[in-house]
């Protein structure tokens, strides 16, 4: 991703938290979940606040950055995410083994599975963790914000 960009998406969320009046830094974080995103770690003393309940304010946080961009850029040129003190990797690394042990018994028993309802960037962790696996497809289904993923062999 291009310096320049990472460096809007930064400012802009600085701009954004620092309205809010918190004390953060935010530094580029390992864990993107693929080769072409990238993603940025907030850390502060005020986690709870920006997290929000199962993570519901840091996901409004990163639309409104992703909508900002894409209003300046005149589209989104770049996937990104926002995390607050390491807590969505810390449930990317959970939903990956998660994801790998439904594989396992999709495997085992030749039955799909059927998710939960989650966001689409849940959804895409799933798909991209399975895509590893080819006697395995999976399928997202249903309408927001119901939608989830199926889980089953390859035929």
């Amino acid at each position: 991703m291009d310096t320049k960009i990472k460096e809007q998406i930064k400012n802009k969320t600085s701009e954004i938290l620092r309205a809010l009046g918190v004390d953060f830094s935010i530094e580029e974080s390992p864990y993107a979940t693929s080769a072409d995103d990238v993603s940025f770690n907030i850390v502060t003393a005020d986690a709870g606040i920006l997290i929000g309940e199962r993570g519901q304010n840091l996901l409004a946080l990163e639309h409104v950055v992703k909508r900002i961009i894409r209003k300046e850029k005149g589209e989104l040129v770049a996937r990104f995410s926002l995390d607050v003190n390491g807590y969505r990797a810390h449930q990317v690394e959970e939903l990956k083994e998660a994801a790998r042990g439904f594989a396992k018994k999709v495997r085992l028993y030749r039955k799909e599975i059927r998710l939960d309802p989650m966001t689409s960037y849940e959804r895409r962790i799933i798909h991209i963790v399975l895509a590893e696996y080819p006697d395995i497809v999976t399928e997202s289904v249903g309408r927001d914000p119901y939608r989830a993923i199926v889980i089953r062999p390859n035929p």
